[in-house]
Protein backbone atom coordinates (compact mmCIF):
# COMPACT_ATOMS: atom_id res chain seq x y z
CA UNK A 1 0.00 0.00 0.00
CA UNK A 2 3.28 2.48 0.99
CA UNK A 3 4.63 1.80 -2.90
CA UNK A 4 0.61 2.20 -4.55
CA UNK A 5 0.68 6.09 -2.16
CA UNK A 6 4.13 7.02 -2.97
CA UNK A 7 3.10 6.23 -7.25
CA UNK A 8 0.42 8.07 -6.51
CA UNK A 9 1.87 11.28 -5.55
CA UNK A 10 4.68 11.05 -7.88
CA UNK A 11 1.74 11.24 -10.43
CA UNK A 12 0.74 13.91 -9.13
CA UNK A 13 3.18 15.57 -8.85
CA UNK A 14 4.00 15.29 -12.37
CA UNK A 15 0.22 16.19 -13.77
CA UNK A 16 1.05 19.33 -11.83
CA UNK A 17 4.40 19.83 -13.51
CA UNK A 18 2.65 19.23 -17.03
CA UNK A 19 -0.23 21.58 -16.27
CA UNK A 20 2.16 24.70 -15.56
CA UNK A 21 3.98 23.77 -18.06
CA UNK A 22 1.47 24.36 -20.44
CA UNK A 23 0.23 27.38 -19.22
CA UNK A 24 3.34 28.87 -18.88
CA UNK A 25 4.10 28.21 -22.30
CA UNK A 26 0.64 29.71 -23.39
CA UNK A 27 0.98 32.68 -21.20
CA UNK A 28 4.18 33.53 -21.18
CA UNK A 29 5.34 32.09 -24.03
CA UNK A 30 8.77 33.59 -24.62
CA UNK A 31 10.56 33.95 -21.14
CA UNK A 32 9.93 30.66 -20.85
CA UNK A 33 10.96 29.21 -24.05
CA UNK A 34 14.42 31.43 -23.05
CA UNK A 35 14.23 29.85 -19.30
CA UNK A 36 13.80 26.39 -20.69
CA UNK A 37 16.57 26.40 -23.43
CA UNK A 38 18.88 27.96 -20.88
CA UNK A 39 18.48 25.37 -18.25
CA UNK A 40 18.22 22.41 -21.01
CA UNK A 41 14.95 20.96 -19.27
CA UNK A 42 11.96 19.25 -20.97
CA UNK A 43 9.29 18.42 -19.18
CA UNK A 44 6.57 15.36 -20.53
CA UNK A 45 3.92 13.22 -18.97
CA UNK A 46 5.45 10.72 -16.54
CA UNK A 47 9.10 12.19 -17.63
CA UNK A 48 11.62 15.37 -17.11
CA UNK A 49 14.87 15.71 -19.33
CA UNK A 50 18.02 17.53 -18.70
CA UNK A 51 20.37 18.46 -21.74
CA UNK A 52 23.70 20.06 -21.46
CA UNK A 53 26.63 20.42 -23.21
CA UNK A 54 28.50 22.42 -20.53
CA UNK A 55 30.47 19.28 -20.03
CA UNK A 56 31.82 18.60 -23.04
CA UNK A 57 35.34 20.58 -22.35
CA UNK A 58 35.56 18.71 -19.28
CA UNK A 59 34.94 15.44 -20.50
CA UNK A 60 37.38 16.60 -23.60
CA UNK A 61 40.23 17.61 -20.99
CA UNK A 62 39.90 14.34 -18.94
CA UNK A 63 40.14 12.19 -22.30
CA UNK A 64 43.31 14.06 -23.68
CA UNK A 65 45.11 14.14 -19.91
CA UNK A 66 46.31 10.38 -19.55
CA UNK A 67 45.17 9.23 -23.31
CA UNK A 68 47.64 6.06 -23.22
CA UNK A 69 46.05 4.96 -19.68
CA UNK A 70 42.64 5.14 -21.15
CA UNK A 71 43.41 3.58 -24.42
CA UNK A 72 44.58 0.52 -22.26
CA UNK A 73 41.81 0.47 -19.69
CA UNK A 74 39.17 0.64 -22.72
CA UNK A 75 40.97 -2.24 -24.49
CA UNK A 76 40.96 -4.60 -21.42
CA UNK A 77 37.31 -3.22 -21.49
CA UNK A 78 36.42 -4.73 -24.45
CA UNK A 79 38.63 -7.96 -23.73
CA UNK A 80 35.86 -8.38 -20.47
CA UNK A 81 32.25 -7.42 -22.53
CA UNK A 82 33.35 -9.62 -25.20
CA UNK A 83 33.98 -12.84 -22.30
CA UNK A 84 31.17 -11.84 -19.90
CA UNK A 85 28.61 -11.58 -23.50
CA UNK A 86 28.13 -15.53 -23.98
CA UNK A 87 27.91 -16.01 -20.06
CA UNK A 88 25.28 -13.24 -20.00
CA UNK A 89 23.48 -14.95 -22.51
CA UNK A 90 23.27 -18.28 -20.72
CA UNK A 91 22.65 -17.16 -17.67
CA UNK A 92 19.61 -14.74 -19.08
CA UNK A 93 18.38 -18.41 -21.11
CA UNK A 94 18.63 -20.53 -18.28
CA UNK A 95 17.05 -17.98 -15.42
CA UNK A 96 14.02 -17.99 -18.37
CA UNK A 97 13.22 -21.49 -18.75
CA UNK A 98 13.63 -21.96 -14.81
CA UNK A 99 9.84 -22.93 -13.87
CA UNK A 100 10.27 -21.24 -9.78
CA UNK A 101 13.03 -18.34 -9.26
CA UNK A 102 12.78 -19.99 -5.87
CA UNK A 103 12.50 -16.81 -3.75
CA UNK A 104 15.18 -15.05 -5.76
CA UNK A 105 14.70 -12.06 -7.07
CA UNK A 106 15.90 -9.16 -10.16
CA UNK A 107 16.11 -6.19 -10.16
CA UNK A 108 14.70 -4.46 -13.20
CA UNK A 109 16.90 -1.05 -13.95
CA UNK A 110 17.25 1.73 -16.77
CA UNK A 111 19.70 3.49 -18.12
CA UNK A 112 19.87 6.08 -20.92
CA UNK A 113 21.23 4.72 -24.45
CA UNK A 114 24.29 6.16 -26.45
CA UNK A 115 24.47 7.70 -30.15
CA UNK A 116 22.86 10.67 -31.63
CA UNK A 117 19.13 10.78 -30.24
CA UNK A 118 18.80 11.10 -26.54
CA UNK A 119 15.31 9.52 -26.45
CA UNK A 120 16.50 6.10 -27.43
CA UNK A 121 15.30 2.94 -25.44
CA UNK A 122 16.12 2.98 -22.34
CA UNK A 123 18.07 -0.13 -20.91
CA UNK A 124 17.12 -2.42 -18.57
CA UNK A 125 19.02 -4.51 -16.14
CA UNK A 126 17.17 -7.23 -14.88
CA UNK A 127 19.75 -9.29 -12.27
CA UNK A 128 19.16 -12.69 -11.01
CA UNK A 129 18.28 -11.49 -7.77
CA UNK A 130 15.01 -9.41 -7.85
CA UNK A 131 14.48 -6.62 -5.59
CA UNK A 132 11.28 -4.74 -6.13
CA UNK A 133 10.37 -1.40 -3.97
CA UNK A 134 7.86 -2.17 -2.15
CA UNK A 135 7.80 -5.99 -2.31
CA UNK A 136 11.69 -7.28 -0.92
CA UNK A 137 13.46 -3.51 -1.09
CA UNK A 138 12.00 -1.83 1.99
CA UNK A 139 10.33 1.71 1.23
CA UNK A 140 12.62 3.61 3.81
CA UNK A 141 15.71 2.19 1.41
CA UNK A 142 14.30 3.39 -2.34
CA UNK A 143 16.33 6.73 -1.73
CA UNK A 144 19.29 4.50 -1.94
CA UNK A 145 17.82 2.17 -4.74
CA UNK A 146 17.61 5.74 -6.80
CA UNK A 147 20.86 7.10 -5.83
CA UNK A 148 22.65 4.17 -6.60
CA UNK A 149 21.11 3.88 -10.04
CA UNK A 150 22.11 7.62 -10.82
CA UNK A 151 25.86 7.04 -10.10
CA UNK A 152 25.48 3.92 -12.09
CA UNK A 153 24.08 5.15 -14.84
CA UNK A 154 26.06 8.63 -14.61
CA UNK A 155 29.19 6.74 -14.74
CA UNK A 156 28.41 4.19 -17.37
CA UNK A 157 27.51 7.08 -20.08
CA UNK A 158 30.65 9.11 -18.95
CA UNK A 159 32.57 5.81 -20.13
CA UNK A 160 31.32 6.18 -23.59
CA UNK A 161 31.63 9.82 -23.14
CA UNK A 162 35.46 9.63 -22.79
CA UNK A 163 36.01 6.85 -25.03
CA UNK A 164 34.35 8.42 -27.99
CA UNK A 165 36.33 11.99 -27.59
CA UNK A 166 39.78 9.20 -27.52
CA UNK A 167 38.55 8.27 -31.26
CA UNK A 168 37.78 12.01 -32.21
CA UNK A 169 33.74 11.10 -32.24
CA UNK A 170 32.44 14.42 -31.51
CA UNK A 171 30.38 14.58 -27.92
CA UNK A 172 26.95 16.91 -28.95
CA UNK A 173 25.78 16.75 -24.77
CA UNK A 174 24.92 14.83 -22.14
CA UNK A 175 21.47 14.64 -20.32
CA UNK A 176 19.03 12.86 -17.56
CA UNK A 177 15.84 11.73 -18.15
CA UNK A 178 13.75 10.99 -14.65
CA UNK A 179 11.06 8.39 -15.97
CA UNK A 180 8.83 8.38 -12.72
CA UNK A 181 11.64 8.48 -10.07
CA UNK A 182 13.71 6.26 -12.12
CA UNK A 183 17.14 8.32 -13.01
CA UNK A 184 18.86 7.69 -16.88
CA UNK A 185 21.79 9.07 -17.84
CA UNK A 186 22.50 9.71 -21.72
CA UNK A 187 25.28 10.43 -24.00
CA UNK A 188 24.32 12.07 -27.36
CA UNK A 189 26.75 11.27 -29.56
CA UNK A 190 27.48 12.26 -33.56
CA UNK A 191 26.43 8.85 -34.94
CA UNK A 192 28.12 9.36 -38.76
CA UNK A 193 31.49 9.59 -37.34
CA UNK A 194 30.87 7.03 -34.76
CA UNK A 195 29.95 4.97 -37.43
CA UNK A 196 32.71 5.18 -39.46
CA UNK A 197 34.91 3.88 -37.40
CA UNK A 198 37.35 0.97 -37.48
CA UNK A 199 36.18 -2.39 -35.54
CA UNK A 200 38.43 -2.04 -32.89
CA UNK A 201 37.78 1.62 -32.15
CA UNK A 202 34.33 1.87 -32.25
CA UNK A 203 34.05 -1.63 -29.43
CA UNK A 204 36.06 0.64 -27.24
CA UNK A 205 33.17 3.07 -27.27
CA UNK A 206 30.43 0.82 -27.25
CA UNK A 207 32.12 -1.18 -24.49
CA UNK A 208 33.43 1.32 -22.74
CA UNK A 209 30.37 2.11 -20.28
CA UNK A 210 30.27 -1.70 -19.75
CA UNK A 211 33.78 -1.57 -18.34
CA UNK A 212 33.23 1.43 -16.54
CA UNK A 213 30.35 -0.12 -14.39
CA UNK A 214 32.82 -3.11 -13.83
CA UNK A 215 35.51 -0.85 -12.43
CA UNK A 216 33.40 0.91 -10.74
CA UNK A 217 31.37 -2.63 -8.89
CA UNK A 218 34.82 -3.61 -7.94
CA UNK A 219 35.75 -0.09 -6.47
CA UNK A 220 32.85 -0.06 -4.04
CA UNK A 221 32.77 -2.83 -3.04
CA UNK A 222 36.29 -2.73 -1.98
CA UNK A 223 35.34 0.29 -0.17
CA UNK A 224 32.47 -1.54 1.17
CA UNK A 225 33.99 -4.52 2.94
CA UNK A 226 36.70 -1.98 3.93
CA UNK A 227 33.80 0.25 5.80
CA UNK A 228 34.84 -0.93 9.47
CA UNK A 229 38.30 -0.29 9.26
CA UNK A 230 37.66 3.23 7.60
CA UNK A 231 35.43 4.36 10.34
CA UNK A 232 37.28 2.56 13.44
CA UNK A 233 38.87 6.09 14.53
CA UNK A 234 35.41 7.21 15.24
CA UNK A 235 33.07 3.95 16.20
CA UNK A 236 33.61 -0.01 17.23
CA UNK A 237 33.14 -1.97 14.84
CA UNK A 238 33.81 -5.49 16.14
CA UNK A 239 32.84 -4.92 19.86
CA UNK A 240 28.98 -5.71 19.59
CA UNK A 241 26.08 -4.37 18.33
CA UNK A 242 23.97 -0.93 18.67
CA UNK A 243 20.19 -1.24 18.95
CA UNK A 244 19.70 1.82 16.36
CA UNK A 245 15.59 1.45 16.10
CA UNK A 246 12.90 -1.06 17.51
CA UNK A 247 9.22 -0.59 16.40
CA UNK A 248 6.53 0.54 18.44
CA UNK A 249 4.55 -2.99 18.44
CA UNK A 250 8.24 -5.05 19.66
CA UNK A 251 7.50 -7.23 21.97
CA UNK A 252 10.88 -6.96 23.31
CA UNK A 253 10.84 -3.10 23.91
CA UNK A 254 9.39 -2.13 27.59
CA UNK A 255 10.72 -0.88 31.03
CA UNK A 256 13.09 -3.90 31.43
CA UNK A 257 13.50 -4.70 27.58
CA UNK A 258 15.68 -3.30 24.63
CA UNK A 259 16.01 0.53 24.16
CA UNK A 260 17.30 2.80 21.67
CA UNK A 261 21.20 2.93 21.99
CA UNK A 262 21.42 -0.30 24.03
CA UNK A 263 24.70 -1.97 23.34
CA UNK A 264 24.74 -5.72 23.01
CA UNK A 265 27.21 -7.54 23.55
CA UNK A 266 25.99 -11.63 23.41
CA UNK A 267 22.73 -13.54 23.58
CA UNK A 268 23.03 -16.68 26.00
CA UNK A 269 26.16 -18.28 25.33
CA UNK A 270 27.08 -16.47 22.14
CA UNK A 271 29.27 -13.50 21.62
CA UNK A 272 28.47 -10.85 19.35
CA UNK A 273 31.05 -8.83 17.58
CA UNK A 274 29.39 -7.67 14.09
CA UNK A 275 25.77 -7.74 12.88
CA UNK A 276 26.15 -10.77 11.21
CA UNK A 277 27.44 -12.11 14.44
CA UNK A 278 23.69 -10.90 15.81
CA UNK A 279 21.47 -13.15 13.91
CA UNK A 280 23.70 -16.03 14.28
CA UNK A 281 23.16 -15.96 17.79
CA UNK A 282 19.35 -15.36 17.69
CA UNK A 283 19.71 -18.56 14.96
CA UNK A 284 21.89 -20.54 17.51
CA UNK A 285 18.90 -19.85 20.41
CA UNK A 286 16.95 -22.27 17.88
CA UNK A 287 19.46 -24.55 17.54
CA UNK A 288 21.20 -24.84 20.47
CA UNK A 289 18.44 -23.98 23.48
CA UNK A 290 19.98 -23.41 26.84
CA UNK A 291 19.88 -25.02 29.62
CA UNK A 292 21.63 -23.76 33.37
CA UNK A 293 23.68 -25.06 35.65
CA UNK A 294 22.18 -24.67 39.46
CA UNK A 295 22.87 -25.25 42.76
CA UNK A 296 20.58 -27.68 44.69
CA UNK A 297 19.92 -25.66 47.53
CA UNK A 298 18.22 -23.17 44.96
CA UNK A 299 16.43 -25.21 43.63
CA UNK A 300 14.88 -26.69 47.09
CA UNK A 301 14.64 -22.98 47.97
CA UNK A 302 12.82 -21.86 44.81
CA UNK A 303 11.02 -25.16 43.65
CA UNK A 304 7.09 -24.25 43.60
CA UNK A 305 6.01 -27.04 41.50
CA UNK A 306 2.68 -28.67 41.60
CA UNK A 307 1.21 -31.82 40.55
CA UNK A 308 2.17 -32.41 36.87
CA UNK A 309 0.34 -32.63 34.27
CA UNK A 310 0.90 -33.20 30.14
CA UNK A 311 -0.11 -30.27 27.32
CA UNK A 312 -1.38 -30.89 23.75
CA UNK A 313 1.83 -30.18 22.93
CA UNK A 314 3.93 -33.35 25.08
CA UNK A 315 5.29 -30.50 27.07
CA UNK A 316 5.63 -31.05 31.01
CA UNK A 317 3.40 -28.88 33.09
CA UNK A 318 4.66 -28.29 36.23
CA UNK A 319 3.81 -24.48 37.40
CA UNK A 320 0.54 -23.22 38.23
CA UNK A 321 -1.55 -21.74 34.97
CA UNK A 322 -1.34 -18.52 36.99
CA UNK A 323 2.30 -18.64 37.56
CA UNK A 324 3.63 -16.84 34.20
CA UNK A 325 7.13 -15.62 35.65
CA UNK A 326 8.22 -19.21 35.76
CA UNK A 327 8.81 -22.35 34.00
CA UNK A 328 9.06 -26.26 34.75
CA UNK A 329 12.64 -27.13 34.18
CA UNK A 330 13.57 -30.05 33.44
CA UNK A 331 16.70 -31.86 34.83
CA UNK A 332 19.50 -33.11 32.39
CA UNK A 333 20.75 -36.09 35.01
CA UNK A 334 22.67 -38.67 32.40
CA UNK A 335 21.43 -41.90 31.60
CA UNK A 336 24.36 -43.82 33.64
CA UNK A 337 24.08 -41.55 36.53
CA UNK A 338 22.15 -42.98 39.37
CA UNK A 339 20.71 -38.94 41.10
CA UNK A 340 17.78 -39.52 42.90
CA UNK A 341 18.94 -35.96 44.63
CA UNK A 342 16.58 -33.97 42.47
CA UNK A 343 13.28 -34.83 40.84
CA UNK A 344 13.05 -34.75 37.06
CA UNK A 345 10.71 -31.69 37.01
CA UNK A 346 10.86 -28.41 38.79
CA UNK A 347 9.11 -25.06 38.54
CA UNK A 348 11.48 -22.62 39.03
CA UNK A 349 11.24 -18.97 38.55
CA UNK A 350 12.92 -18.23 35.12
CA UNK A 351 14.86 -14.61 35.98
CA UNK A 352 16.13 -15.91 39.35
CA UNK A 353 17.48 -19.18 37.59
CA UNK A 354 19.32 -17.18 35.08
CA UNK A 355 20.44 -14.80 37.36
CA UNK A 356 21.43 -17.55 39.50
CA UNK A 357 23.28 -19.94 37.20
CA UNK A 358 27.00 -20.28 37.29
CA UNK A 359 26.73 -20.86 33.06
CA UNK A 360 25.34 -22.96 30.36
CA UNK A 361 25.22 -26.63 29.62
CA UNK A 362 23.76 -29.43 27.76
CA UNK A 363 23.89 -32.25 29.94
CA UNK A 364 24.86 -32.58 33.55
CA UNK A 365 28.34 -33.54 33.01
CA UNK A 366 29.10 -29.79 31.83
CA UNK A 367 28.76 -28.02 35.07
CA UNK A 368 31.84 -27.75 37.63
CA UNK A 369 28.99 -26.50 40.36
CA UNK A 370 25.36 -27.47 40.62
CA UNK A 371 22.90 -29.28 38.13
CA UNK A 372 22.12 -29.18 34.50
CA UNK A 373 18.31 -27.87 33.91
CA UNK A 374 16.88 -27.46 30.55
CA UNK A 375 13.35 -25.34 30.61
CA UNK A 376 10.67 -27.09 29.10
CA UNK A 377 9.02 -25.08 26.25
CA UNK A 378 8.13 -25.97 22.87
CA UNK A 379 10.51 -25.70 19.79
CA UNK A 380 9.08 -22.51 18.79
CA UNK A 381 10.30 -20.01 21.44
CA UNK A 382 13.35 -19.75 23.16
CA UNK A 383 15.17 -17.79 26.17
CA UNK A 384 17.34 -15.16 25.24
CA UNK A 385 19.53 -13.97 28.08
CA UNK A 386 20.55 -10.63 26.12
CA UNK A 387 23.64 -8.83 27.71
CA UNK A 388 23.94 -5.01 27.31
CA UNK A 389 27.29 -3.10 28.12
CA UNK A 390 26.56 -0.82 31.15
CA UNK A 391 22.72 -1.96 31.73
CA UNK A 392 21.36 -5.28 33.17
CA UNK A 393 20.42 -7.99 30.89
CA UNK A 394 17.29 -8.17 29.06
CA UNK A 395 15.62 -11.92 29.75
CA UNK A 396 12.86 -12.89 26.58
CA UNK A 397 10.95 -15.72 26.29
CA UNK A 398 9.71 -16.03 22.52
CA UNK A 399 10.59 -16.53 18.78
CA UNK A 400 14.07 -15.00 17.62
CA UNK A 401 11.66 -14.24 14.71
CA UNK A 402 10.50 -11.29 17.29
CA UNK A 403 13.74 -9.90 17.15
CA UNK A 404 14.62 -9.42 13.38
CA UNK A 405 11.62 -8.14 12.72
CA UNK A 406 11.31 -5.11 14.98
CA UNK A 407 14.74 -4.50 16.48
CA UNK A 408 16.98 -2.64 13.99
CA UNK A 409 20.87 -3.18 15.02
CA UNK A 410 23.91 -1.93 13.82
CA UNK A 411 28.24 -2.78 13.61
CA UNK A 412 28.68 1.00 14.07
CA UNK A 413 28.95 1.35 18.03
CA UNK A 414 29.83 5.50 18.19
CA UNK A 415 32.94 6.81 20.74
CA UNK A 416 31.82 9.60 20.69
CA UNK A 417 28.08 11.22 20.96
CA UNK A 418 29.00 13.45 17.97
CA UNK A 419 28.26 10.34 15.49
CA UNK A 420 25.37 8.26 15.00
CA UNK A 421 25.63 4.75 13.62
CA UNK A 422 23.14 5.56 11.06
CA UNK A 423 26.02 7.77 9.16
CA UNK A 424 28.36 4.76 8.63
CA UNK A 425 25.20 2.76 7.87
CA UNK A 426 24.05 4.97 5.36
CA UNK A 427 27.18 5.20 3.28
CA UNK A 428 27.92 1.27 3.79
CA UNK A 429 24.52 0.73 2.25
CA UNK A 430 24.74 2.87 -0.71
CA UNK A 431 28.04 1.31 -1.36
CA UNK A 432 25.98 -2.27 -0.97
CA UNK A 433 23.78 -0.83 -4.09
CA UNK A 434 25.95 0.92 -6.03
CA UNK A 435 28.41 -2.47 -6.15
CA UNK A 436 25.05 -4.89 -6.98
CA UNK A 437 24.07 -2.51 -9.33
CA UNK A 438 27.36 -1.91 -11.28
CA UNK A 439 27.69 -5.48 -11.55
CA UNK A 440 24.47 -6.08 -12.89
CA UNK A 441 23.93 -3.22 -15.51
CA UNK A 442 27.54 -4.68 -16.62
CA UNK A 443 26.01 -8.01 -16.78
CA UNK A 444 22.77 -6.77 -18.81
CA UNK A 445 24.00 -4.18 -21.07
CA UNK A 446 25.96 -7.03 -22.21
CA UNK A 447 23.34 -8.81 -23.66
CA UNK A 448 22.57 -8.95 -27.10
CA UNK A 449 19.20 -7.10 -27.01
CA UNK A 450 17.61 -4.30 -28.69
CA UNK A 451 18.05 -1.08 -26.63
CA UNK A 452 21.51 -2.33 -24.66
CA UNK A 453 24.65 -2.12 -25.98
CA UNK A 454 24.86 -5.64 -26.80
CA UNK A 455 23.19 -4.96 -29.57
CA UNK A 456 25.79 -2.47 -31.32
CA UNK A 457 28.46 -4.56 -30.31
CA UNK A 458 26.87 -7.82 -31.62
CA UNK A 459 26.26 -5.56 -35.24
CA UNK A 460 29.61 -3.82 -34.50
CA UNK A 461 31.56 -7.47 -35.04
CA UNK A 462 29.55 -8.14 -38.07
CA UNK A 463 31.27 -5.73 -39.59
CA UNK A 464 34.59 -7.37 -38.82
CA UNK A 465 36.48 -8.25 -42.57
CA UNK A 466 37.13 -11.92 -41.26
CA UNK A 467 33.00 -12.23 -40.89
CA UNK A 468 32.82 -10.40 -44.51
CA UNK A 469 35.30 -12.45 -46.41
CA UNK A 470 32.83 -16.00 -45.48
CA UNK A 471 29.51 -14.18 -45.67
CA UNK A 472 29.87 -11.34 -47.93
CA UNK A 473 26.47 -11.16 -48.75
CA UNK A 474 24.96 -8.07 -46.67
CA UNK A 475 21.50 -8.88 -46.12
CA UNK A 476 22.55 -12.15 -45.02
CA UNK A 477 25.06 -10.59 -41.72
CA UNK A 478 22.13 -8.39 -41.09
CA UNK A 479 19.85 -11.41 -40.90
CA UNK A 480 22.33 -12.72 -38.44
CA UNK A 481 22.32 -9.56 -36.06
CA UNK A 482 18.12 -9.61 -36.61
CA UNK A 483 18.03 -13.09 -35.03
CA UNK A 484 20.80 -12.91 -32.82
CA UNK A 485 19.25 -9.12 -31.33
CA UNK A 486 15.31 -10.75 -31.40
CA UNK A 487 16.39 -14.20 -29.80
CA UNK A 488 18.32 -11.93 -27.33
CA UNK A 489 15.18 -9.61 -26.72
CA UNK A 490 12.78 -12.23 -26.42
CA UNK A 491 14.65 -14.04 -23.57
CA UNK A 492 15.00 -10.99 -21.49
CA UNK A 493 11.32 -10.38 -22.30
CA UNK A 494 10.22 -13.22 -20.75
CA UNK A 495 12.49 -12.96 -17.88
CA UNK A 496 10.70 -9.23 -17.00
CA UNK A 497 7.71 -10.99 -17.38
CA UNK A 498 8.02 -13.85 -14.65
CA UNK A 499 9.99 -11.12 -12.72
CA UNK A 500 6.78 -9.12 -12.28
CA UNK A 501 4.58 -11.85 -12.53
CA UNK A 502 6.52 -13.07 -9.45
CA UNK A 503 6.26 -9.56 -8.02
CA UNK A 504 2.77 -8.99 -8.12
CA UNK A 505 2.03 -12.76 -6.82
CA UNK A 506 3.95 -11.23 -3.61
CA UNK A 507 1.72 -8.44 -3.49
CA UNK A 508 -1.52 -10.13 -3.84
CA UNK A 509 -0.28 -12.92 -1.10
CA UNK A 510 1.33 -10.28 1.78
Amino acid sequence: MELVVIFGIVVLMYVVLLFFDTFFKSCMHYPYDAFLRGTGLTVRFLRLQWHTTALNRSIVKWSTKYPKILECSFNIGVYLSLLLMPFAVMMIIVSSFQTNLHGQSARVVTSGGIGGDPSAPARRMVEIDLVVPGVNLPINEIGYYIAALAINSVVHELGHGLAAVLEDVQIKGFGLHVLLIIPMAYTQLDSDQLNTLRLWKKLRVLCAGIWHNLVLGLFTYLLFISTPLLFSAIYHTSDGVIVTALKNNSPMAGSRGLEQGDVIKSINNCEIHHTEGWFECLLHTIHSPPAYCVSTDFVHLNDESVPMSHKNDGLIECCGSENTASSCFEYMVDANEDDVALPQHMCLNIRKTIENSFGYCQHNGQCSEGHCFKPSINNYTTIMQIRRESKPDVIYIGHPGDATRTVQVSRFVPKTALFAPRFADSIQLLLKYVTVFAIGLAFINVMPCYGFDGQHIVNTLLTDSTIQQRIPQKSKRDMISLVVNVIGTLFVFILLIKVFWLSLARVLTA
